[in-house]
């Protein structure tokens, strides 16, 4: 964990424990919370979790078994307008706690409570947080993933040109009003190496609000390239010749 921790770019936490419950050493801050957040929201397989109201499992010993039923407890789900996720907890050092995530059109937002005094304060300081960064902020699309941003050519390859795709969706959320102040910048790799398998990393974009760099995305091969055998390599020579 503390590892993934240090990969993540965490600064101010560390774990001793799984499980999150009080421990010498064992610490965190509302911006890590955030930022393990963000990197749990890409995680498809885990949004049905987040947003599950209620499900029923069976319980006890084979023969004996009986259904039992589990609600969320986070009540954002069902309280806010395009909550998302993600996670409550509580304990008597920490107070109660939540990271709260909901979207609305293309606009993502993440935010973190923490040493609340009830459940009930939690849930509405997360409201106004996120009400707060919907009133304020817009998220400008850059590129959807699988789009073609660049075409590159291959002059030694059996086929000549690709596309630098988006090897994810990529947008940047600025204040309202900052819109036409995201540009990108996009570099293709000097020495693009062969044989190409679809999805290698071949270049990167850059995201710029203003003159300020805010991200960097990879652009990947949206196909396989291989060597041009000899054949091939001799009729080109021969068409440029002509």
């Amino acid at each position: 964990m503390n590892n993934r921790a240090k990969e993540l770019g965490l600064k101010n936490s560390h774990f001793v424990n799984t499980n999150g419950l009080p421990v010498a050493n064992h610490y965190s801050c509302a911006y890590d919370i955030g930022m393990i957040s963000k990197e749990l929201m890409k995680q498809e397989v885990a949004h049905p979790w987040f947003t599950a109201w209620q499900e029923d499992i069976q319980v006890g010993l084979p023969g004996k078994k009986s259904k039992f039923t589990l609600t969320n407890t986070n009540k954002l789900i069902r309280s806010y307008n395009g909550a998302i996720g993600t996670k409550t907890g509580y304990t008597e050092n920490a107070g109660y706690c939540l990271s709260g995530a909901a979207q609305r059109e293309s606009t993502r937002l993440i935010g973190v409570v923490l040493g609340c005094k009830t459940s009930d304060i939690r849930f509405a300081e997360m409201g106004r947080l996120l009400d707060y960064g919907f009133a304020n902020y817009e998220t400008v699309q850059v590129a959807k993933a699988g789009s073609k941003i660049k075409q590159v050519r291959i002059e030694k390859g059996d086929n000549t040109k690709l596309f630098a795709v988006a090897e994810e969706s990529i947008g940047l959320t600025v204040q309202k009003g900052n819109k036409n102040k995201v540009k990108k910048k996009i570099e293709i790799d000097k020495n693009i190496k062969l044989p190409i398998k679809k999805g290698d990393r071949i270049g990167m974009i850059a995201v710029y609000e203003g003159n300020e760099k805010s991200a960097e995305y990879a652009l990947v091969s949206d196909r396989d390239v291989a060597r041009a055998g000899f054949v091939t390599t001799y009729i080109r020579m021969i068409k440029k010749l002509i």
